[in-house]
């Protein structure tokens, strides 16, 4: 395997399993990078946050267990639950509120 990584090739895995919950922080654990796409799975702990910042590449956000807010812009924002999405596109900054235990799935391409 060239570009997938963390992961076991052939072998089921729940979604759900690939990054673990980790209390009063946020983990991450790549499975796929390459000059143009960057795979990631994300555990939030309730509390925390990302600051607002631009990516070089757009950004498709999935939440697949718990709330996350998704600020952008000047003072836009958007709560995301389990089973929902956002496209951000490279031009618009963006910052993470947790408001509880989540995972997503972070997909940014170029």
């Amino acid at each position: 395997m060239k570009v997938v990584k963390n992961i076991e090739p052939l072998l089921p895995i729940r979604i759900d399993q690939i990054v673990e919950n980790s209390e009063n922080s946020i983990a991450s654990k790549a499975i796929c990078s390459t000059d143009h796409t960057d795979i990631r799975f994300f555990s939030y702990a309730k509390g925390e946050s990302i600051s607002k910042e631009f990516q070089e590449e757009d950004s498709i956000i999935y939440v697949y267990q718990g709330k996350l807010k998704i600020r952008y812009r000047q003072n836009e924002e958007k709560v995301l639950s389990a089973g929902e999405m956002m496209v951000l596109p490279s031009t618009v900054n963006y910052g993470i509120d947790v408001l509880e235990d989540a995972k997503s799935l972070n997909i940014l391409v170029k």
